[in-house]
């Protein structure tokens, strides 16, 4: 059987009214959940975009290994597949087809799931592009709230806690300062596809793409550095080269005060893959950006390269499982 190697992530539901208060009636995200799967009738269907052009659906709500476990996927209905293939000259064939199944029914393609696992207030995700952990709060909150009724006042956060090392790494130390960086833009070749009112080419032609790094490209932003400035940059003849990086001097004044900044800098930059992060402490310590979130690797399933959801769902919850169990978070 194939195995898919994905990335599994940690966060801390908080269901609070606003002022850091507890607004959940003594109920957790888990027991909210198992009750808006009674009283929610099928299909768990959110409408998004201009004209519900977008759907989420919620295909599966299911309990494992003391969790409950589901799946979130994003599709847009009548999205046609598109196909490729090589003619005998050489040259491309590419058209589209509607998705069928065996019998010929017509069926909707699916982009991107996110798969996720609740233990009371502790949540695993496997997360994709186009559903991440912004896009599953607001799926709770239209799903327990709109649909179900249930703790209407609250304010549903799944926020990123450090790890543990990074707290003991706190205890009689002080923050003397923080760096965080990225590199501004990724620059990516790739291929062109061929013109069919050409001739056909005997190499093949490459487009050179530059991506920005949004974080650091909306933070410059922010700080009054104009865009025709950055798309100046992006002209550069390396523009992969070009790192930002931001560096911050502190002092904290206690432990109390270390750890809510710690806990903040988790919850804003823990979170962004790629992010380079580094808190520096005295004593010649520092807390580095893979401790600023809990996050590890499961082996999942994936026969015919498409991920098998039962196993996703058993190999995330004990992922969570262990990670309570062994006092990675509390």
């Amino acid at each position: 059987m194939n195995e898919k190697i994905k990335t599994a992530n940690y966060r801390r539901c908080y269901l609070t009214d606003g002022q850091n208060c507890d607004a959940s009636g003594g109920k957790t995200l888990q027991d909210l959940l198992v009750t808006a799967k009674k009283s929610v009738a099928r299909p768990w269907l959110r409408q998004l975009g201009v004209g519900n052009s977008a759907r989420q659906f919620l295909t599966h709500l299911v309990s494992k290994i003391s969790c409950v476990c589901g799946e979130v996927v994003y599709f847009e209905p009548g999205k046609k597949i598109p196909l490729v293939d090589v003619e005998a000259d050489g040259s491309a064939w590419q058209g589209t087809t509607q998705p069928k199944d065996a019998a010929g029914h017509k069926r909707d393609f699916q982009e991107q799931s996110l798969i996720f696992a609740v233990r009371e207030n502790h949540v695993a995700i496997i997360q994709s592009v186009s559903l991440q952990t912004a896009e599953l709060e607001d799926f709770f909150a239209w799903f327990l709230q709109s649909k179900a009724n249930l703790v209407p006042d609250a304010l549903i956060g799944l926020q990123n806690l450090p790890s543990k090392s990074a707290m003991d790494k706190l205890k009689d130390h002080q923050i003397k300062g923080i760096k965080f960086g990225d590199r501004l833009f990724t620059n990516v070749r790739e291929e062109q596809p061929p013109d069919p009112s050409k001739p056909h080419a005997k190499r093949k032609r490459f487009i050179q793409r530059i991506n920005t790094s949004p974080q650091i490209f909306n933070m410059l932003l922010s700080l009054g550095v104009s865009k025709p400035i950055l798309d100046k940059l992006a002209a550069n003849p390396d523009p992969g080269a070009i790192q930002v990086d931001v560096e911050i001097s502190y002092r904290s004044r206690s432990e109390k005060e270390a750890v809510g900044v710690l806990n903040s800098l988790a919850a804003t930059l823990g979170k962004q893959d790629g992010l380079d992060t580094e808190i520096r402490l005295d004593g010649n310590s520092s807390i580095k950006g893979d401790e600023l979130t809990v996050r590890g690797s499961v082996a999942v399933q994936s026969p015919d390269g498409c991920i098998s959801v039962d196993d996703a769902f058993a190999k995330l919850s004990r992922w969570l499982a262990e990670q309570i169990q062994s006092g990675t978070v509390a």
